[in-house]
């Protein structure tokens, strides 16, 4: 996310390889395939944990039991928007972040948003235990390794919530954790899912060596990876798209028992280009699968309308956009919520 709106894979380390094709699921013969309808979702970033629901769905053929020949396709640095692909009828779904969906909006895109992959951003502030970043107050006065301009966006919100000066110094810094240690900053903007584990790799221990704070908990609070499609779909295809996120959903929660058979199905078939490591991916599917249910909600992918208004709104008017939508014309939680209730 531009970690001043939602997950963003420009953030993410790229790894080697690309692709451009789509993949589908192989079912067991051609009868059954011929009665399922193709839906094909895109993916913002190279096949991995952050989406290892949607691969064991994929395994255990929760998708053709929903009536569906699930198709994907993935991101990268070279793929195209995935919101290019919506509009131009290349995909069914798109995985995107807030600020990309208002632009779009704005410029005419009728998208409905119908959830949210992690409604608890794994965005996050990494520090070390010599200096932690527990609270907003510990944000005064320090210096934040950032990879983004717009990072400034949400530490002015963190602080003017809570009623803090603005008094801090972004630092411009890569993907890598790195200049934390070597003392070049005192915090890190990083994801919860990713750059801990590059720490856990040296031996350090988190809340002992070091600390990762979510976003969330520092009072900036908006679902990550918005789950994007045209109205007139979900108005001309309502029970496959509840279908759609029941099977999601099952994928998940099955996920949730042993991450290990996601980062497997990832390793060797899903992401067998990308040359990732199988601990890693166990590893981050581990730290992934709790934020992808907020406490108190129905359901995976649930969130609160809101928090479009209340937090969004006011990201969007730093980044320039000066008005945004009501929240009943770009979000439709309807169909979510007929999904969580059938399983």
């Amino acid at each position: 996310m531009p970690l001043s709106a939602t997950l963003s894979p420009s953030r993410r380390q790229v790894l080697k390889g690309a692709a451009g094709a789509a993949f589908s699921l192989a079912f067991a013969g051609p009868s059954l395939a011929a009665d399922l309808k193709p839906v094909t979702t895109a993916l913002g970033w190279i096949p991995n944990a952050e989406y290892a629901g949607l691969w064991i769905a994929m395994e255990n053929g929760y998708f053709a039991q929903e009536g569906i020949d699930i198709k994907y396709t993935p991101g990268g640095p070279n793929a195209p928007g995935v919101l290019v692909q919506l509009a131009a009828g290349k995909a069914d779904y798109a995985g995107s972040d807030w600020i990309p969906f208002l632009e779009t909006v704005e410029k005419g895109n009728d998208f409905v948003i119908l959830g949210a992959s992690y409604p608890t951003s794994p965005a996050a502030i990494l520090s070390l235990a010599k200096r932690p970043i527990l609270e907003p107050k510990d944000l005064v006065g320090a210096r934040i390794l950032s990879q983004m301009p717009a990072d400034k966006n949400t530490v002015d919100y963190i602080l003017t919530k809570a009623g803090l000066p603005l008094e801090y110094t972004l630092v411009p810094t890569g993907f890598s954790p790195e200049p934390l240690l070597a003392g070049d900053g005192d915090a890190y903007f990083a994801f919860a899912t990713n750059q801990p584990i590059t720490l856990e790799n040296m031996g350090m221990k988190e809340g002992t060596d070091f600390h990762v704070t979510l976003m969330d908990k520092l009072g900036y609070s908006t679902p990550a990876g918005i789950i994007v499609a045209k109205k007139s779909y979900v108005a001309e295809n309502r029970p496959l798209v509840v279908g759609y996120l029941k099977a999601l959903i099952r994928g998940w929660k099955e996920n949730a028992k042993d991450p290990k058979v996601a980062a497997e199905a990832i390793v060797n078939k899903y992401g067998s280009d990308y040359g990732l490591e199988l601990a890693q991916q166990i590893r981050q599917n581990e730290l992934g699968t709790p934020l992808i249910q907020a406490p108190g909600t129905p359901g995976p992918f649930w969130f609160d309308p809101a928090v479009v208004q209340t937090t969004i709104a006011k990201i969007a008017q730093a980044a320039g956009h000066q008005t945004i939508p009501p929240t009943e014309k770009i979000v439709d939680l309807g169909p979510l919520q007929d999904a969580i209730a059938a399983l």
